[in-house]
């Protein structure tokens, strides 16, 4: 069973641990996370997707051009691969980043904004920082509107969540995870929903 819960968390800029959107809490199997982002303005025209715990990253999958077209992310969950779906549509070019395995991300930062004449804001670039200190990108256009999910000391990265269309990767977030334990209590208490997953394994 997973707890969501509306927080009033402070944004203070495109330098800090916060974006632009939505801000949830949730709990699951008493482990506390918390939902930032996401970026942009969300269309009628895009669909939802959440990948929050699914496992350590091993692989992110792009497609981009003058924008990020799709994301897809390779997961090690207790030592069976999991491959999400992929969020958004083809792209002129392709790239798969491979993360060593103590790597995690420490930075997701990039561009959105409307694409084309219909006004729908998309994500026009991404990058990836590491606690190693690596780098991969910038994919994609790096133009309006930028934004960064710096995840500093005290949290971990924990999740991905968006929305997408046919063609393109619309909004991204990000969920981030606190690396001490926290006690934790709401009066009255949150209402109760199992949250809606997609996902399938690697083919052998």
């Amino acid at each position: 069973m997973v707890l969501f819960l509306f927080l009033d968390l402070m944004h203070t800029g495109n330098s800090s641990l916060s974006a632009e959107g939505l801000k949830m809490s949730i709990i699951q199997d008493d482990q506390f996370a918390i939902m930032l982002g996401v970026t942009g303005r969300v269309s009628h025209r895009s669909s939802s997707w959440d990948e929050v715990c699914y496992g350590k990253i091993k692989q992110i999958l792009i497609t981009h051009g003058d924008a990020i077209n799709s994301i897809q992310v390779a997961y090690d969950f207790k030592g069976t691969p999991i491959l999400a779906h992929r969020h958004g549509g083809d792209g002129d070019r392709f790239d798969c980043i491979n993360l060593l395995s103590w790597e995690t991300l420490t930075v997701v930062k990039g561009y959105y904004g409307p694409l084309g004449n219909d006004g729908i804001d998309v994500v026009l670039s991404l990058t990836f920082v590491t606690n190693g200190g690596n780098t991969y990108g910038p994919f994609g256009r790096e133009s309006g509107t930028p934004f960064c999910f710096n995840i500093r000391n005290g949290v971990h990265f924990w999740g991905f969540h968006g929305y997408s269309n046919s063609r393109y990767l619309c909004n991204i977030g990000i969920y981030v995870k606190p690396t001490a334990e926290y006690k934790y209590h709401f009066s009255p208490k949150p209402e109760k929903f199992v949250a809606a997953r997609s996902v399938c394994n690697v083919s052998s």
